[in-house]
């Protein structure tokens, strides 16, 4: 039998594992591939927003292009989660199911399942998005090419959020990537939990280890913050809501392009429309609270130490490659006003400019710039 003292030299593989590099780069690998699908699931409020203001018109046949270029998108966005996402799959399994939901026509549907490209199916209702606004275009009711333009580029950074999704999907992070993480986060405690008892002979001797335990709820709860967002697409209550963001895109997406065809509120004079002093208002609770304002570190740096004057002339580099005449017409004396306060310069920008007056200096001794 070995002495329980040979089983606390194990405590060695604590410099041998750099643990906090391993599960530091891990964490921050998962985070930037949640932010990325996060970013990438698409919102639909700059293409509605595009498609109300970019199409004119006010007749049923304008109406109706709006509503449609809607719909194909939301279409576009659920025939893409519906096959990488769970909780998707489960609310639309099949392409009947979104017929009935409204997104999908009869005859639409078969269209998509005429194509044999599964993958192609997905791009199908945003190429009808492009027939459509060419077609607007050709009977003008989008203006000119540039609007259209925008318009295209609205759907397009649509789409490449959603192929981002696809890719991802596609590529999932390496199984044995997780485990090794998990597991040795895992095998290091279970060697604390040997390694780091004291002995009876021992001359110092704790009953809590502290430090132990600070360690383990900081490394297990950097290790469960990276499980948790390791699937953000999942079916978890922790997971992406994606069939909230299909119903948020199409509520969100049919209004816009109904309600921002309506003509703007006549504009009104602001309340600040005479006012040379513009006061923003607080509550009295909020108005107490100190606010920093946006100055530079070095502004209120004072380096004039009480001079009158200031001279102003080329480097030294420069300088030392003219003569004498050449010198006096470079070198220029700025002399100094006492300079405003911050109030004075905040109510009257205007007198900024007048800080400094300069002047040409005719005669000034050379053996000064030496």
């Amino acid at each position: 039998m070995y002495p329980f003292s040979t089983v606390t030299q194990l405590s060695f593989i604590f410099k041998i594992l750099p643990l906090t590099f391993m599960l530091g780069f891990f964490v921050t690998f998962v985070v930037s591939r949640w932010l990325a699908i996060l970013n990438g699931i698409g919102w639909i409020d700059n293409s509605a927003m595009a498609f109300a203001t970019f199409i004119h018109g006010e007749d049923e046949n304008t109406k109706l292009l709006r509503r449609t270029l809607i719909r194909y998108m939301v279409l576009n966005q659920a025939l893409v989660l519906r096959d990488i996402s769970m909780q998707v799959r489960k609310r639309f399994p099949t392409l009947e199911t979104l017929i009935a939901a409204g997104l999908l026509t009869s005859a639409e549907c078969k269209l998509i399942e005429s194509i044999n490209d599964h993958y192609s199916r997905y791009w199908v209702p945003l190429q009808w998005c492009h027939q459509h606004l060419c077609k607007a275009r050709a009977d003008s009711k989008i203006p000119n090419d540039n609007l259209l333009g925008r318009t295209l580029q609205e759907i397009h950074t649509f789409q490449q959020g959603l192929a981002t999704l696809l890719k991802f999907d596609w590529v999932p992070v390496p199984l044995i990537y997780p485990q090794l993480i998990f597991m040795s986060v895992r095998i290091y405690f279970i060697l604390c939990l040997i390694s780091r008892q004291f002995l009876k002979d021992s001359s110092f001797d704790i009953w809590i280890p502290i430090t132990t335990m600070i360690q383990f709820v900081v490394y297990m709860g950097w290790m469960k913050v990276a499980e948790m967002l390791l699937n953000p697409l999942g079916d978890d209550d922790d997971d992406l809501e994606c069939n909230y963001v299909i119903d948020k895109n199409l509520i969100t997406g049919l209004t816009l392009v109904e309600r921002g065809s309506f003509p703007p509120p006549e504009m009104e004079k602001d309340v600040f429309w005479n006012e040379t002093q513009i006061a923003p208002l607080y509550t009295k609770k909020t108005a107490k609270r100190y606010v920093s304002p946006l100055i530079g570190s070095a502004a209120s740096v004072n380096i004039l130490n009480g001079a009158r004057t200031i001279q102003m002339m080329p480097h030294q580099n420069v300088l030392n490659t003219l003569n004498d005449s050449e010198k006096r017409q470079c070198i220029r004396i700025v002399e100094i006003v006492p300079p405003l306060s911050r109030t004075a310069i905040t109510v009257a920008p205007e007198n900024q400019g007048q800080m400094f007056k300069q002047k040409d200096e005719e005669k000034i001794p050379l053996n000064n710039f030496k």
